[in-house]
């Protein structure tokens, strides 16, 4: 018998609106700040997700949710990636990120779920580091915004 897949959860809290923290989530420009190099996002159900994540690290997938400022999902896979990576096919897992107001900021909390389980370990280490890059981008900002008022 097999064992059952654990979905990777990761939960940050952002020091900004979520009106803003979900821009840097469905905007390829801000994306790039905090995760991947090279972006495609078609965002609206049915529409294209592609994040170039590290050079030759392709993942892809389709925006299945879109509910601005609260809530986006899209299927995960990898188009092309370092060997142990290529067991995850498009289409086979699914990212879900859901944002709450919360205390004059946005709790993300982001759920991975449909993958291997050789593979969860290294995904959940990823997106913790991705989801800390983006509250530290946010943060600064919302600092400097602070201070120019």
């Amino acid at each position: 018998m097999s064992e059952e897949p654990i979905p990777v959860q990761r939960t940050v809290f952002i020091e900004a609106e979520p009106e803003l923290v979900f821009g840097f989530l469905v905007d390829p420009v801000l994306m790039a700040e905090w995760f991947g190099i090279s972006h495609v996002l078609e965002v609206k159900v049915g529409g294209r997700f592609r994040v170039e994540v590290s050079r030759g690290n392709v993942a892809i997938g389709i925006f299945t949710e879109v509910t601005p400022h609260r809530r986006g999902a899209f299927t995960w896979g990898w188009e092309s990636a370092d060997t142990g990576l290529r067991a995850l096919k498009p289409g086979t897992s699914r990212v879900e990120i859901e944002l709450q107001p919360h205390k004059g900021g946005t709790l993300l909390r982001l759920v991975h779920s449909g993958l291997p389980k050789d593979l969860e370990e290294i995904h959940g280490q990823r997106w913790a580091l991705y989801l800390a890059r983006l509250a530290l981008r946010l943060t600064k900002s919302t600092v400097s915004e602070h201070q120019s008022e």
